[in-house]
């Protein structure tokens, strides 16, 4: 297997995430994979299910091609893996470009981010791609898992190498931001959206298992909060296109075709 550019470390000792549904780790009896579903469920303090179990909400599976996150008792809803490889990842192409609202976000100056609240790693990896040192952290450990198996893929049909750029850490960012040394220029928040004040199309089965697996940010202002006082420069947070801010105070907001940028000044600099 591949050496994936994310790093992993032991999450905060100090209020630890608790998963909102019973999770398991899915084996399918292939003894090809047998001890590395044992060394995983080991790893993430997960039990050694058979696959289809219905003892559990939510089952990660570990097949030949990847690891994913199936709801065992929703078989039509299908398994969730993260897959970069559709994203087009060429220098210089629309998801790199830094004219883009969230690059912008961040402004010239900024250098180091950390993403606090890192999710299934896309934007994380856009934002080292850009070019910025990245620090992603996330608090889920299954979500680390999945994260981290999809840049092990990334990494070995593409030969990138991102080790110098990004690292994923697991973690609360409530805990781990302020013993960041050297701080960051910039923290980066995308908490778990708000439901839809309108009826809208179902929700992306990623977000929904998502949601199920982590619940529903309710410490985001709390986050917004710390992060303001840890980041030299500002704390950048995405919101979607009709919700209002996370706070009632950011310096500006930069748009995009579903989501928006609202960018709030570090604490130090708003005395300044």
């Amino acid at each position: 297997m591949a050496t994936s550019p994310f790093r992993r470390s032991a999450p905060a000792a100090t209020n630890p995430h608790r998963a909102t549904s019973r999770i398991a780790l899915g084996f399918n009896g292939n003894e090809a994979l047998k001890s590395r579903a044992e060394e995983l469920a080991h790893e993430l303090e997960l039990p050694l299910v058979m696959t289809g179990d219905p003892g559990s909400d939510l089952q990660l599976v570990l097949t030949p091609e990847h690891l994913e996150l199936r709801d065992p008792h929703d078989p039509r809803l299908g398994p969730v893996f993260v897959d970069f490889t559709p994203l087009d990842l060429r220098p210089y192409s629309a998801n790199l470009s830094r004219r883009q609202p969230l690059a912008r976000a961040f402004g010239k100056k900024v250098r180091t981010i950390a993403d606090a609240t890192a999710g299934y790693g896309q934007d994380a990896l856009l934002l080292a791609l850009m070019g910025f040192h990245v620090t992603a952290i996330e608090r889920s450990p299954v979500v680390v898992a999945l994260a981290q198996d999809g840049l092990n893929r990334l990494t070995t049909l593409t030969g990138m190498v991102l080790s110098e750029r990004l690292r994923l850490v697991n973690g609360d960012s409530r805990s781990l931001l302020p013993t960041l040394a050297p701080r960051p220029d910039a923290i980066y928040l995308d908490p778990m959206f708000p439901p839809k004040r309108r009826k809208s199309a179902a929700v992306k089965k990623e977000m929904r298992l998502l949601r199920q697996l982590v619940g529903d940010d309710a410490d985001a202002l709390e986050l917004l909060e710390i992060s303001r006082g840890v980041a030299h420069d500002r704390v950048v947070v995405k919101r979607p296109d009709d919700a209002p801010p996370l706070a009632p105070d950011p310096s500006m907001s930069l748009t995009g075709k579903l989501v928006r940028y609202d960018v709030y000044l570090a604490r130090h600099r708003t005395k300044t």
